[in-house]
């Protein structure tokens, strides 16, 4: 599958990025899929902020739960601070594990 992100840059200039992803799982009860971005990152354009640009070709290789939306092409608009992690939303690890080790 494939996954669509958007972000608002600095300047209201906005960012469309799409990974190859892998399924991990369904969660239905949340209605949403864990998924693994694949990569390498897709080429940015070069006026992309070089900290916002390392951020998303640090991206592959994260998990991330996304709304079963996301497998319609639905492009999900994310908060910048998803990036820089202050908005936990990709995960290193997987994150059934580290619910599981909280329970």
């Amino acid at each position: 599958m494939s996954v669509s992100f958007g972000w608002r840059l600095p300047g209201d200039a906005r960012l469309k990025v799409t990974f190859a992803a892998e399924v991990v799982a369904y969660q239905a009860n949340k209605d949403r899929w864990l998924i693994r971005l694949k990569g390498p990152a897709p080429a940015l354009d070069p006026r992309v902020p070089a900290d916002i640009r390392q951020a998303i070709e640090n991206l592959p290789g994260q998990w991330v739960y996304v709304p079963n939306e996301a497998r319609n092409g639905l492009t999900l608009p994310l908060k910048l601070e998803t990036l820089s992690g202050r908005i936990r939303y990709f995960y290193a690890e997987d994150p059934r594990q580290a619910q599981s080790d909280q329970t």
